[in-house]
């Protein structure tokens, strides 16, 4: 019998759609009817579940996506969020998608409130990752986030500067003495982007970052995941061409690979060795 996806969202039991779905995702349309409820939390609902199940399936939700699209134009403040955030899980993998979501992104930018800035800017990360000229025009707005945004706020911020970057590093080359000045005074529970966006500077310009090294290294005996898989990935970027810029930081790289218990950390640990021709990560 078709389960009855309405009564279990009002019920908010959500882990159990989310099953229901990954078992038979012809439920997506069901779900998805669901975004034109006045429950708030439903709708909220929803759209965290539709990020989650459109990563792992995104030929499943593309046909949803101008839904979801138009929901960032919603007066609720907390599905504008979660519309920011479940279109930059699945836009960037369609180029129309990504182009009908950035401009609204780019907006976003602007709002009043700081939750909405960080999440439209950590989704117009990711488009830009794999589309970046559709986003590249945002890059000053993200520049006056990162230098005068709350810590969270310049946390997405230099995240997604450090996505861009990745395959238009010319676009934060010039950033480097501007991340180094945020990163002196970042928390280590807000510097993951930070680090990353030296690590995307580093992965073509390893020479420029190579100072930073020492201060990349404290990073890996940080308590907070975030600060050590970022820190992680950005020394692997930096020693890709030249291993030996960051030799001393690979046995603590494979220390935690082994040890690790979350599984970012761990699969960041191990791409990085990777990187850097370590055989522990064969």
């Amino acid at each position: 019998m078709k389960p009855d996806i309405k009564a279990m969202a009002l019920s908010k039991k959500f882990g159990a759609i989310e099953t229901a779905i990954y078992t038979d995702r012809s439920l997506i349309s069901d779900l998805v009817a669901l975004l034109a409820e006045k429950n708030g939390d439903v709708r909220s609902g929803v759209l965290n579940l539709l990020s989650r199940v459109g990563f792992d399936h995104p030929d499943d939700t593309r046909p949803h996506l101008p839904t979801l699209i138009a929901l960032l134009d919603d007066p609720d403040m907390f599905i504008k969020i979660d519309a920011a955030n479940a279109v930059g899980n699945l836009g960037f993998s369609f180029r129309d998608a990504a182009a009908e979501a950035a401009p609204k992104l780019k907006l976003l930018l602007h709002h009043e409130q700081s939750l909405v800035r960080q999440e439209a800017a950590y989704a117009l990360g990711n488009i830009g990752f794999a589309h970046t000229d559709l986003v590249q025009d945002a890059v000053p707005r993200l520049i006056q986030m990162l230098e005068g945004g709350d810590d969270d706020e310049r946390e997405s911020a230099a995240h997604a500067l450090g996505k861009m970057g990745i395959n238009a590093p010319e676009l934060i080359r010039g950033l480097l003495p501007r991340l180094v000045e945020v990163l002196e005074f970042s928390k280590e529970a807000t510097c993951g982007g930070v680090l990353f966006a030296l690590g995307a500077i580093g992965l073509h310009y390893p020479q420029e970052v190579a100072n930073l090294v020492p201060r990349l290294m404290q990073y890996l005996d940080s308590g907070n995941p975030n600060a050590v898989k970022n820190a992680v990935a950005a020394l692997g970027n930096i020693g890709s061409l030249n291993a030996e810029l960051v030799e001393d930081a690979i046995p603590k790289i494979r220390k935690i690979m082994k040890t690790a218990t979350d599984v970012d950390v761990k699969m960041n640990a191990k791409v990085a060795l990777g990187r850097l021709g370590d055989q522990s990560a064969m």
